[in-house]
């Protein structure tokens, strides 16, 4: 009989025996680099991929795959791969599609971060990169050349909350063989699934509304078996890849995405009518308006208006200033997507890199504000906005 282990041994493996057994209802957390087998013969076949299980975490683990599994479900994939953001995931879905003396056509309009990798990164290694205004499907096909491999659009762009003709610009993209790949963050599945509109791959930053609740940062990449695969390969060899415990979170937050967002989707039009009425706002951008230049688009395509919304104010950087430090229930902050309503000024945040002359002709002003909005009383919301304006004077 082996006697009884020391101290030490039991402090390491004391307890990990019990857990085996138990079936836990919610997804746990396999908090773990690396795994156990059964044999050595067994550790080999995994290896070498002729066994199902699990190796070591940066490859997979049972916690993310959960969350692919769920996501991949969501948007109609095949298969999705987890990031450690939604950056991770736009670039290394960049790095698998394309190659040096590749062309890329993307949205004139797109999240700082996007633009800045793209321009300052992408380019630099070997890539033509164009962009173009892509809400004007019939500017698309004048810029396509013979190398353009990717299309790269925002299913709701970001601050100015247009929307594009996915299904037109799928079928321009399709004829001359260019991958459409499709920033779903704004409108995550409850509201729109790119490749049920001719997409072929989707990005996400989980961080907002996925996770919904400011606490966990993410990103996924959605697709063909192929387009993931290449994925893949660049995730397991860049690093980038989410933790068990924030894939735990976000699984958490997916739970409740339809409930949240069809709280907040209905908070937001009444916001957006509210400020479309108001003296001080120039003008409101959200497609539930009906005087939004693509409402109709938006009904046949979206499943709701989404609870993103921009407006401008009169009187420029300083009177945001007045209205963001008047905030007694709004948060004014960075990011979106959360549970709690958010107020972001893109001119000073996430397009603050942006020259002046490109914010001034694509409608991102020193007065425009963005509103994330969340799940809170829409009575109360109002009456929080009408009070901060009202710091704005007669």
């Amino acid at each position: 009989m082996m006697k009884k282990p020391g101290f030490g041994t039991r402090a390491v493996h004391a307890g990990r025996l019990k857990v085996k057994s138990v079936h836990s209802h919610i997804v746990p957390i396999y908090q773990t680099v690396n795994f156990e087998y059964e044999s050595f013969d067994e550790k080999l076949r995994v290896s070498d991929g002729e066994s199902d299980g699990y190796l070591y975490t940066r490859y997979s683990n049972p916690t993310i795959d959960a969350l692919n599994e769920a996501i991949c479900d969501l948007e109609g994939g095949e298969d999705a791969f987890a990031f450690a953001s939604g950056m991770a995931s736009i670039t290394s879905a960049f790095f698998a599609l394309t190659k040096p003396g590749d062309h890329v056509l993307a949205s004139s309009v797109l999240y700082g971060g996007t633009y800045d990798f793209l321009v300052n990164y992408l380019k630099p290694w070997g890539v033509e990169v164009d962009f173009v205004d892509v809400w004007e499907p019939d500017v698309l096909e004048s810029a396509l050349r013979p190398n353009t491999s990717v299309l790269y659009i925002e299913s709701m762009i970001n601050p100015t909350v247009r929307v594009v003709d996915l299904p037109r610009l799928s079928r321009i993209a399709g004829k001359h063989d260019v991958f459409v790949l499709v920033d779903n963050t704004f409108t995550p599945p409850y509201l729109l699934c790119p490749l049920a509109h001719g997409a072929d791959g989707v990005v996400h930053s989980t961080t907002k509304f996925i996770g919904g609740h400011g606490d966990t940062i993410g990103g996924i990449a959605v697709g063909s078996n192929a387009f993931i695969d290449k994925v893949r390969q660049i995730g397991r060899v860049h690093g980038g890849v989410m933790s068990p415990f924030n894939a735990w979170l976000t699984l958490r937050g997916l739970r409740t995405l339809d409930i949240r967002l069809e709280r907040s989707c209905r908070n937001a039009l009444r916001l957006a009518e509210f400020l479309n009425t108001h003296p001080k706002v120039r003008r409101v951008n959200y497609p539930g308006l009906p005087d939004h230049p693509q409402h109709d688009l938006v009904d046949s395509i979206f499943g709701g208006y989404g609870s993103m919304l921009s407006f401008e104010i009169e009187g420029g950087l300083d009177a945001v200033r007045k209205v963001e430090d008047g905030y007694r229930i709004i948060t004014s902050t960075v990011s979106l997507g959360e549970v709690d309503t958010i107020s972001a000024h893109p001119a000073s945040s996430s397009h603050r890199k942006m020259s002046e002359e490109y914010r001034q002709k694509y409608g991102i002003s020193e007065g425009l504000i963005r509103f994330s909005v969340g799940i809170e009383s829409a009575e109360d919301l109002i009456e929080d906005v009408k009070q901060a304006l009202g710091r704005l004077g007669n």
